[in-house]
């Protein structure tokens, strides 16, 4: 009992069976009363009783089972979920049980590892044997720092979609001078203009200055007539001549 931790002021259960003796109950009971104190509390109940005794959850920092001498108790689920419902959050049951040496299906006794399973499965961590005796095994599990089957509501920080800006009205007149139709993308009503190194372009031809020049979109390799802008009559500009080399 000394390597169980328990230490004054602790709320201590014990659970026993009609196979338990009664002095030896008696002996631990004392044991444990000397050991919490009288700021401490001790509970001993009966296995076939548990599950109506009505505990609040939580209510127990250890709970021993099946650890009075002479005990022969079978922990069923039930009885593991209820024990786990009952202790505290991070602390610790201390249990022992018959086992069987191999599996054996028509059997209610369980092997040490099949146990072992049981209590994690009724809520518990760290599950491990502490002694295997022949057909007994001591048992220890942890109770996870939060009520099983707890919940709580996750906060999720999520922003508004912003409303999609108003995009500023469109002058028709514009939209049609400045749209590029299918008929525009025909090579053969297309030319194209000689560019020096500075990116400068020259027009050569007749002494005429034309009243309008065409707006050309570049591409790799050609230009696409877009539309025309009046040319003003002060511009550098000659027109090119048809007999001049592409």
């Amino acid at each position: 009992i000394a390597n169980f931790g328990i230490s004054a002021g602790q709320f201590v259960a014990v659970v026993w069976d009609k196979a338990s003796s009664v002095e030896a109950l008696k002996h631990l009971v004392d044991k444990l009363q000397v050991l919490t104190g009288n700021e401490g509390r001790r509970s001993v109940e009966n296995i076939n009783q548990l599950l109506q005794s009505a505990h609040k959850e939580s209510s127990f920092d250890i709970i021993l089972s099946g650890l009075v001498l002479g005990s022969t108790t079978l922990h069923s689920a039930e009885i593991l979920t209820e024990i786990a419902r009952i202790l505290q959050p991070g602390e610790c049951l201390f249990l022992k049980e018959p086992v069987e040496t191999a599996v054996d299906n028509n059997s209610k006794v369980k092997t040490a590892s099949k146990l072992c399973s049981a209590l994690t499965l009724s809520g518990l961590m760290e599950v491990k044997e502490l002694h295997d005796r022949l057909l007994f095994v001591q048992i220890t599990g942890k109770k996870p720092n939060f009520e099983v089957s707890s919940s709580s509501q996750l906060k999720l920080s999520i922003t508004k979609k912003s409303s999609p800006s108003v995009k500023p009205a469109v002058d028709p007149a514009a939209a049609k001078l400045w749209t590029l139709s299918a008929n525009d993308m025909e090579d053969d009503s297309m030319d194209l203009i000689d560019s020096d190194e500075t990116g400068k372009r020259e027009v050569e031809g007749t002494d005429k200055l034309p009243t309008q020049v065409g707006l050309l979109k570049l591409l790799p390799g050609r230009c696409l007539p877009l539309c025309q802008l009046p040319l003003p009559w002060d511009a550098r500009l000659q027109t090119r001549g048809k007999d001049a080399s592409e």
